[in-house]
């Protein structure tokens, strides 16, 4: 206990010497370390701890989750659990300072993690995972080190569309891992849409059957069962992630009135499944009370027996309908009568709903103020910002230009300033699949620009800046190189030595 106290009064004083606008790596001259997000707090110690191959787990019982999660880390890089090896331990502390997701890691003599929570456990090893080689090596060499860290925001997100083209379960799982890496905690499935239906509905069965059968010209079909999803969300919560579902109504939905042709108005003659790339076209039949909310509700009883997240998304965009106000409002009370919070893209605004309920802001010229004004939190989703479905750089092949011309680059996304945003609650990039067909093109869009996006939503603005975001992000090549991402060799990392396979 005295060396928890001594330790933590370290960390104040560490997060006292970063002043607003400095580094918090630059205090021994050094190159900064390889870490994304940076961490609130570092202080480079004197010395280093080598690993011969061998470490011992010291893990509090009840960190079950974590200690799994740092011992297949330790096996991945082919390092033996043995008791006579580097102690590396895992301590759940009661410190509120640290929040739900905080942690200190300490490496001197040993290595020590310590957090309130198991989440902030998970994103300790992490760190310390980034300190460590990407690949085996017979022995590591690791910079006594202290860092005192917790994110700015709660909600730091990556929203996937797997409606207009599917992406297999295991690419999924993928994504999770790599996410997971760089303290990424919300994956939102846009699981609906025009182009395809992707979630069993027993209830239901017509859409997946017919909805799940159509995607995009060139995409992929497919849809998941119960079971598979009810497997990614605990694949998902033993790594520190909540999935959090979109099931998009009253628009987008032309592959629901495919597969259940009394959705739409009875003079709607086009009920075919949809391959094109234009949205915003069709719509549930509002005039018909009596066929679209029971349809709804037992929707949405359907998805949250599967998904435990306390938030669940119910779309709303794109739509203009003399009814859509009143239709989000009954959705959102419908879906709070279940004991959760409703999500709707920022249209949404324009319906009477608790203040409780939050907003996605996607269109960066939508006035959000009078939603700010009324207390709705917001998911910082700004399409010139972080719509990655865009390019690269400007004029990519198969990706969208609509919102910026010039694509959305690795440094327009890290410009991003949340701190005008008065009730944001984080930040969400988004990758739409309309252009995206591939499990090679996905990587290509998502990676770096997501791990720009972690470091928006988890470091405060006192040690972010691009130029040591590159210096950071460009030593963690070999990371992304080990776990198979084919990202983009985007030229601001030194990476431009060669084309991806989804460039």
């Amino acid at each position: 206990m005295k060396s928890d106290s001594l330790l933590a009064a370290l960390f104040v004083v560490v997060g006292l010497a970063c002043a607003p606008g400095a580094s918090a790596f630059a205090a021994t001259g050094a190159a900064p370390l390889p870490l994304v997000p940076a961490p609130r707090a570092v202080e480079v110690q004197p010395g280093e701890l080598r690993i011969a191959g061998k470490a011992r787990v010291d893990a509090d019982p009840s960190a079950t989750r974590a200690a799994a999660a740092l011992r297949s880390t330790l096996d991945a890089l082919g390092v033996v659990e043995d008791a006579t090896g580097t102690r590396i331990a895992l301590r759940l502390v009661d410190e509120s300072a640290l929040g739900e997701e905080g942690y200190r890691l300490l490496v001197g003599d040993d290595i020590r993690i310590s957090a309130r929570t198991e989440v902030g456990l998970l994103h300790g090893i992490q760190t310390l995972r980034q300190l460590l080689p990407a690949q085996a090596a017979s022995e590591v060499a690791l910079p006594h080190v202290a860092i005192d860290d917790a994110p700015s925001y709660p909600w730091r997100g990556l929203s996937l569309d797997v409606a207009r083209s599917f992406l297999p379960v295991a690419y999924l799982e993928k994504t999770i891992d790599r996410m997971s890496r760089f303290k990424l905690n919300r994956l939102h499935l846009h699981l609906t849409d025009d182009q395809g239906w992707r979630i069993e509905i027993r209830r239901y069965p017509k859409l997946v059957e017919i909805g799940g059968a159509s995607a995009v010209e060139g995409g992929r079909s497919g849809w998941y069962t119960q079971d598979e999803l009810r497997h990614l969300v605990a694949y998902a919560q033993a790594r520190g992630i909540v999935i959090v579902p979109e099931i998009d109504v009253p628009g987008h939905v032309q592959a629901a009135l495919a597969s259940y042709n009394e959705l739409a108005c009875d003079d709607e003659d086009n009920l075919a499944p949809y391959s094109g790339l234009e949205v915003g076209f069709s719509v549930l039949c509002l005039d018909k009370p009596g066929v679209v909310y029971p349809f709804v509700q037992q929707v949405m009883e359907e998805v949250l027996a599967i998904f435990p997240s306390k938030e669940i998304h119910i779309g709303g965009d794109e739509i203009k309908h003399p009814l859509y106000a009143d239709f989000v409002a009954r959705v959102a009370a419908m879906v709070e009568g279940m004991g959760r919070t409703p999500i709707a893209w920022e249209e949404g605004s324009v319906a009477d709903t608790n203040p409780g309920m939050l907003l996605q802001l996607w269109n960066d010229g939508y006035d959000i103020a009078p939603a700010v004004a009324e207390g709705h939190p917001l998911i910082l989703s700004p399409c010139s910002y972080f719509y990655i479905d865009h390019g690269n750089y400007a004029g990519q092949p198969q990706t969208y230009d609509w919102c910026r011309k010039e694509g959305v680059p690795l440094a327009r996304l890290y410009s991003f300033d949340p701190a005008p945003f008065e009730t944001a609650v984080g930040i969400e990039a988004a990758l739409w699949t309309e252009l995206v067909h591939t499990d090679e093109a996905a990587d290509n869009r998502l990676w770096p620009r997501l791990a720009a996006a972690a470091e928006l939503g988890w470091s405060p603005a006192a040690v972010r800046g691009y130029e040591g975001f590159v210096q950071r992000m460009g030593a963690l090549r070999t990371h992304l190189d080990a776990l198979g991402v084919g990202y983009h060799p985007e030229p601001d990392l030194g990476w431009d030595d060669g084309a991806s396979a989804g460039d």
